[in-house]
């Protein structure tokens, strides 16, 4: 037949073991070089406090560019949030924080870098050059995609409904004024289907 399905090939990812190439060497370079410059640089919230956190940003990209196009190097760099965090000589999380207490000039630039680097693990991903489920968790945390399997099942109704108080609640086998408990308020026990009597206390 000339439109016959063929059937798919599908591959195990296995990960090559640590230390069998330089894998790690461009990253750790980069740790290195930040951590030997002491306290993390500080980006004062100024125009020219922006202009330093651009300048710096720009480096890193072209630091991974320029590590990526150097033969010696097996293993490519994916700029990555972190990647990005560590050249700059912050956290993650300091990132994070000018994104959001910072003005519309940051935002917007930590926004577009965020954007950048979400794209190229996106290209990646979809050639199969790093693993899919790597992307997706990564998406979820650092670029704010959600999982479209996340739910949440919420009531809506316009009435409102009553809770009933804990005096109102029942209170089985609770005596009555008398001193007796009204077996017409106790549950009856071993009623299965009819078959047996009804046991009361």
């Amino acid at each position: 037949m000339k439109n016959e399905l063929q059937p798919k090939e599908y591959r195990r990812f296995t990960p090559e073991p640590i230390g069998t190439d330089n894998t790690l060497e461009a990253v750790l370079n980069t740790t290195i070089e930040s951590l030997k410059q002491g306290r993390p640089p500080a980006y004062p919230e100024t125009e020219q406090g922006l202009e330093d956190f651009k300048r710096t940003t720009i480096d890193y990209f072209q630091y991974v560019k320029d590590t990526n196009a150097n033969p010696d190097i097996d293993k490519k760099l994916v700029p990555d949030i972190e990647g990005w965090a560590v050249f700059t000589g912050l956290t993650r999380r300091t990132i994070l924080t000018y994104e959001k207490q910072r003005g519309e000039s940051w935002r917007n630039f930590i926004g577009q870098v965020k954007n950048a680097i979400c794209a190229a693990k996106k290209e990646l991903s979809f050639h199969q050059q790093i693993p899919p489920v790597v992307f997706m968790f990564d998406a979820c945390n650092n670029h704010g995609y959600t999982n479209t399997s996340e739910f949440k099942v919420e009531a809506i109704s316009d009435k409102q409904q009553r809770v009933l108080t804990a005096a109102e609640l029942p209170r089985l086998g609770e005596p009555k004024e008398d001193g007796e408990k009204s077996t017409a308020q106790l549950p009856k026990l071993g009623d299965m289907g009819g078959n047996s009597e009804a046991l009361h206390i």
